[in-house]
């Protein structure tokens, strides 16, 4: 160190860098011994007491190694010793040792830098960027001086920025933990003065519901275990199933009610697909109970059940062959010791399925339900008879069947019934809501079968198809016509019975007369107007009348007028009259030059062969009008 850098005000304390100055110096300052010096040993600092250091000298030199404190090595009486720089030593007891030496001085003496005058003090920017750095995982010393060399010019040196990051390390664990390792904080400092099983008051009134992967490897594979539990006396169930689906939720919920005899009010259940579904959710809301989906990411708002498969995997899993780990740490360590033990790293089944059911039985009944429980203060099988209310009874088992069977969705019932996966369903009770819209469900052990509900979710029947009725084909259609038209005579039948009531006629021409009378008595006022008139207007208005032609022009311009046309002819008429115009000129008769030359004319043409054709064919010709009469 610099010798100018430990420079006293006042009376003089200035600190050599030549050890043998170093300690005549200490030892001639009366009153303050190793408050004025650069370097301490381990004995020294122990013998001080500084704050959050050892107070032996082993412990001061274990500390010393561990952080690595800079020191020199000097030769003492009996060999060579460590001397601690103190500007090295930890900010806890730096700030204690410069309390002191102000303390003991008589003048405004300080020890080491003045206060504010260190480098993240001096440069805010860069301190708060170290902790930017540090609170998104933890990084050496030396990478976070690389990363600050990219925004910043002027750095710390490595020794300052390691003393730094040690102390934000220190003071912001708790901020540094939340940012690293979530679930390390929920576990270990976030606030839990409360406790869960306070939101009940009675037994049933929650369960929580969860699935975990198995701890132990059975023979037909790795299984799931789907956990329940009362919160409130933390009675419990397991089941060992291929994965969390739909179809083995609903198998736990049926089983479970039916082997306690209740339903909870409110099934507690995380994100998870097997448990957010339009089967789980509509079976809950049929059986009348409340969903309670935990936040994303929260496992803790279902603590018992978590604490439930916790507590089997360290009393029972561990115990059984075949075991894989609690964590990858552990595994790692029972995959190595298979790999000594047999010379593969793989752990072998010994149970299967069937038999870790048992065992999960077993230890739930005969240990978890019958020992006294620190959270309880008994059992849970005393805690839970001495519920102070009782609990909703259990439906029937075949209520239960159909409420919590699979969801299908939604159709409409036409005239070939309920159409799905290429079968058609049917059931008489369907013929009262043809064209209406129903929701289907269904049993996935018969799929010969469809649980029908009506839009206002009440169950209708039953509908099956035509290889599930036992019937053919044809017999199942005119079944099915049948109870339709049985169903339609009825409604026929029962409108006849009101319509000899009501007559529609009479209240048609009620209607009519009615109104025909009130647009007899209706009378318009005039409402106030306001003349209004434009130019054009005006000429019109102001426009000599046209003259009145005399009545002989009139007379003379209608005896010019040409003759109205006559309605369009036949064929046949056509040409009978042209034959007969030419017959006539034949025989020399005297006939109009006019006509002649139009029936010559009309002799040429496509219509009047056609129609000689057809006289030809089938007789004289007959005109239109007598044709039309005929027929």
């Amino acid at each position: 160190m610099n010798a100018a850098y430990h420079k006293q005000s006042g009376e003089s304390c200035l600190l050599s860098v030549h050890p043998q100055e170093n300690e005549t110096k200490r030892a001639s300052v009366s009153g303050r011994g190793a408050y004025c010096t650069s370097h301490l040993s381990a004995q020294e600092i122990a013998e001080l007491r500084l704050a959050g250091l050892p107070t032996t000298k082993t412990g001061v030199r274990v500390r010393a190694s561990t952080e690595g404190w800079p020191f020199e090595a000097r030769t003492v009486r009996g060999g060579e010793a460590r001397f601690y720089d103190v500007m090295g030593l930890p900010e806890a007891a730096r700030q204690d040792l410069l309390s002191r030496q102000s303390d003991a001085s008589a003048g405004p003496r300080t020890m080491g830098r003045p206060k504010g005058s260190d480098f993240f003090t001096r440069n805010p920017a860069i301190a708060a960027a170290v902790l930017v750095i540090l609170a998104d995982q933890k990084v050496s010393a030396n990478n976070v001086r690389k990363m600050l060399a990219a925004e910043f010019n002027e750095l710390p040196s490595l020794r300052v920025l390691q003393f730094f990051i040690r102390k934000v390390e220190d003071e912001q664990r708790v901020l540094l933990t939340s940012m690293r390792d979530p679930d390390t904080f929920k576990s270990k400092y976030r606030m839990a003065l409360g406790r869960m099983d306070a939101t009940v008051s009675y037994a049933h009134e929650m369960w929580e519901i969860d699935t975990t992967k198995a701890d132990v490897m059975c023979r037909d594979g790795r299984k799931n275990i789907l956990g329940i539990i009362d919160r409130w006396s933390r009675r419990a169930r397991f089941l060992v199933v291929e994965s969390e689906s739909a179809q083995s939720v609903r198998r736990m919920l049926v089983s479970t009610i039916m082997a306690w005899g209740v339903m909870p009010a409110i099934l507690k259940v995380d994100n998870g697909s097997g448990f957010i579904n339009a089967s789980i959710t509509t079976a809950l809301e049929t059986l009348g109970i409340t969903l309670d989906v935990c936040l994303p990411g929260h496992p803790e708002d279902k603590p018992h059940v978590e604490r439930l498969f916790g507590t089997f995997n360290r009393e029972r899993a561990s115990l059984l062959k075949g075991f894989l780990g609690h964590n990858v740490a552990q595994a790692q360590k029972l995959r190595a010791r298979a790999k000594k033990e047999k010379g593969r790293a793989v752990i072998e089944a010994a149970i299967d399925s069937a038999e870790l059911q048992r065992i999960l039985d077993a230890w739930v009944d005969g240990e978890y339900h019958q020992r006294v429980h620190s959270s309880l203060g008994i059992s849970p099988m005393a805690k839970w008879q001495r519920s102070p209310q009782p609990a909703c009874a259990a439906p029937s088992e075949s209520l239960l069947k159909i409420a919590l069977s699979a969801y299908v969705g939604t159709a409409t019932i036409g005239k070939r019934g309920i159409r799905w996966k290429k079968g058609r369903y049917w059931s008489p009770s369907l013929v009262a809501l043809m064209d209406r819209q129903v929701t289907l469900r269904r049993d996935e052990d018969d799929l010969g079968a469809l649980f029908v509900f009506d839009e206002a979710g009440n169950y209708v029947d039953t509908a099956v198809n035509a290889e599930r009725s036992g019937m053919s084909e044809q017999q199942y259609a005119l079944a099915a016509r049948r109870q339709f038209n049985a169903w339609m005579n009825e409604q026929k039948a029962d409108l006849r019975k009101k319509q000899g009531g009501f007559s529609i006629e009479k209240a048609k021409h009620s209607l009519l007369r009615d109104e025909a009378e009130r647009a007899g008595k209706l009378t318009h006022f005039p409402r106030p107007t306001e003349a209004r008139t434009t130019p054009a207007m005006d000429s019109i208005t102001n426009a000599p009348a046209p003259p009145v032609p005399d009545t002989s022009m009139l007379e003379e311009l209608v005896a010019r007028a040409p003759a109205p046309r006559q309605a369009a002819r036949s064929a046949a008429d056509k040409m009978a009259e042209a034959d007969a115009i030419i017959a006539a000129a034949a025989r020399g008769e005297t006939v109009d030059a006019d006509a002649l030359r139009r029936a010559q004319l009309y002799a040429t043409t496509t219509e009047y062969r056609a129609e000689k054709m057809m006289v030809v064919a089938f007789g004289a010709a007959v005109p239109a009008e007598r044709r039309q009469g005929a027929a």
